[in-house]
């Protein structure tokens, strides 16, 4: 069960990153432009984004295990449709098809392990999947890489294709058909749901306090989209790194994530969400700032992108979890829609800035520093305009005799 579970909500995150060293060759062999082919990560950012927000409440009405079948079964088939595209314009419709699917093997795939292991032992689950996530997500293109050499850039879409497949299999034969404690059989319709849903968030929206906590965790994790999207160009092309040495050197960024999270579960309970936040902002801008200045000085080596994202993810680490966690103590009853809506800007504001790459030239150094240093400038703001609402520590906020002022 644990493997089945793991593989669903992992394998959107590997699909996203698996095929990046095939950007340059896909560009080639399509007859296109690397800009255009960045517009895939765009599609699938954005369709994993909006199913976030619809799968979970269908999954709570309709069962898990319907919902996880039916989502895979659009991955593998988006993933097919990728390896078989004639041109740039069906892949990139390709990709948000198997955006959608993916996105239900993550968010369905959560929601069954609350289902079966309860509160706290979802809380241990989840926190060790998490560490996998990252370790799958930075390591996927090395793999990828050898596919590229090795057989060409429609094997990467063809080994996801097998993984939702394989996945499939997995989840209808150790997927229970209606977990203990599933809200199926709550006799809410369709229409009631989706007022529901959309009264929830329009509240969230409304409330300050989440829009700046969420809208911090969007721009410190949009940096490493970003750096997926255009990273290949710059490294493969500009810099002249082979294929499947890039891997590699994509792998050590998300290092720096781990080392942050790792920060970060260690002092949130002796510092407090904003001060860690602050913390992660305070590491977060210069090293933007520094990658800038080494593209306009022209220093035409890996590391001067490679060394700057480390610490960017490190700051990046800091700022998420803690950012995530205030957005979802902002609204007590509707914690799972702020979940959904808080992912939701997440993945809509990677896609947004991964579509910004296209204003410059591809495999421009400059063009990829200035994007993620302007990513973690809108963290900052963000969080600049949360602080002036909240007058108090945040670990006060966690407690339930604190009284929040009203309007906040």
């Amino acid at each position: 069960m644990l493997l089945t579970l793991t593989i669903t909500c992992s394998l959107g995150l590997v699909a996203s990153t698996i095929y990046v060293p095939s950007v340059p060759a896909i560009a080639s062999a399509l007859e296109t432009t690397v800009s255009r082919v960045q517009l895939t990560f765009v599609g699938y950012l954005a369709a994993f984004a909006v199913s976030m927000l619809l799968l979970g409440p269908l999954s709570d009405r309709y069962g898990r295990k319907r919902t996880m079948i039916l989502a895979l079964s659009l991955s593998a088939l988006g993933s097919i449709a990728c390896a078989a595209s004639p041109g740039i314009e069906f892949l990139i419709g390709a990709r948000v098809l198997q955006g959608i699917g993916l996105s239900g093997g993550m968010v369905v795939g959560r929601a069954t392990i609350r289902d079966l292991y309860g509160h706290h032992g979802a809380a241990q689950i989840i926190a060790g999947l998490s560490v996998v996530l990252t370790l799958l997500q930075a390591f996927a293109p090395i793999p990828g890489g050898y596919l590229q050499a090795w057989i060409g850039w429609r094997a990467n879409f063809a080994a996801v294709a097998i993984l939702a497949v394989a996945a499939l299999a997995l989840v209808l034969r150790y997927v229970p058909e209606a977990p203990a404690g599933s809200d199926r059989t709550r006799p809410q319709t369709g229409l009631l749901l989706a007022r529901t849903m959309l009264t929830s968030y329009r509240s969230l929206i409304r409330t300050r306090r989440f829009v700046g906590y969420a809208l911090s965790a969007t721009g410190a994790h949009a940096g490493f989209h970003i750096f997926a999207a255009g990273a290949p160009a710059v490294l493969i092309i500009g810099f002249a790194i082979p294929p499947q040495d890039y891997g590699y050197y994509a792998s050590l960024p998300p290092m720096g994530f781990l080392v942050g999270s790792f920060l970060s579960n260690r002092l949130t309970q002796r510092l407090g969400v904003d001060s860690l936040i602050a913390i992660g902002n305070a590491v977060l801008i210069p090293a933007g700032f520094t990658m800038v200045a080494l593209a306009i000085l022209h220093i035409d080596n890996p590391y001067a992108i490679i060394g700057p994202m480390i610490l960017i993810c490190c700051g990046s680490g800091l700022i998420t979890p803690n950012a995530v966690a205030g957005s979802l103590g902002v609204k007590v009853g509707i914690v799972g829609a702020a979940s959904g809506l808080a992912s939701f800007l997440q993945m809509i504001g990677a896609a947004g800035a991964t579509a910004a790459l296209s204003l410059g030239a591809s495999g421009n150094p400059l063009v990829l520093a200035v994007v993620i240093a302007s990513a973690g400038l809108f963290s900052v703001i963000a969080f600049g305009s949360l602080v002036q609402f909240v007058r108090f520590p945040a670990k006060t906020e966690l407690r339930p005799s604190v009284r929040l002022p009203s309007g906040l």
